[in-house]
């Protein structure tokens, strides 16, 4: 006569239940936190995009011709940037991208917080973690964009530029193979458990 049933097949994923509760319940604690990094990180974009470095034209700089009744074509007008037209314009093109792209990434996730989505959902944390990498990494880029435009070509500050750009390539790196080292050691952690917990024996 069997006294004791074979353990329920569910309860070696009961602690994987438990732990997406807690992630969830995390995200939903840190939302006010999320919000403020983001709005902050959106003012910072902004902030660049109206006034950029080198400041705008106050007045239109237009290029006077010897014919009569042509116009001419004014490239420098008033309150578009001075560096626009100058021979960084790599530059500034990098830092109005970068810029625009960490606008976006920040002012999309405070889209997703407030407009009522369970942040339980996977699929929304894995977005809303991703937009908020894209708009730390996008701002550091602006950041660097901007200082090689107010530059002149000094070798200190070279050297500060290389550091800092050899530090945002190999940070977000090794962060990067940290998760995936976390994330393989989690998934090896979940699949010991799930073939080694011990079940209970029948009895005769």
């Amino acid at each position: 006569m069997e006294i004791n049933a074979e353990a329920n097949p569910q309860e070696s994923s009961e602690w994987f239940v438990k732990y997406l509760n807690r992630q969830g319940d995390w995200l939903e604690k840190t939302r006010g936190n999320l919000m403020v990094a983001a709005t902050v990180i959106a003012g910072m974009s902004f902030q660049v995009i109206v006034n950029p470095p080198g400041g705008v034209w106050q007045s239109d700089n237009c290029p006077s011709g010897n014919q009569t009744n042509v116009v001419p074509v004014c490239k420098a007008k008033a309150g578009t940037s001075v560096l626009e037209y100058s021979s960084k314009r790599v530059l500034y093109l990098g830092m109005i991208v970068s810029s625009t792209v960490s606008f976006s990434a920040s002012m999309s996730l405070l889209l997703l917080i407030i407009s009522g989505l369970r942040l339980r959902n996977r699929m929304i944390m894995g977005i809303l973690v991703t937009f908020m990498i894209a708009a730390v990494l996008c701002i550091s880029a602006a950041f660097f964009f901007a200082m090689a435009l107010v530059q002149s070509d000094d070798k200190i500050i070279i050297y500060v530029l290389t550091i800092y750009l050899g530090f945002w390539i190999v940070f977000p790196i090794l962060i990067l193979i940290i998760q995936l080292v976390r994330f393989i050691g989690w998934i090896i952690c979940f699949l010991c458990c799930c073939c080694c917990r011990p079940r209970r024996r029948r009895s005769p």
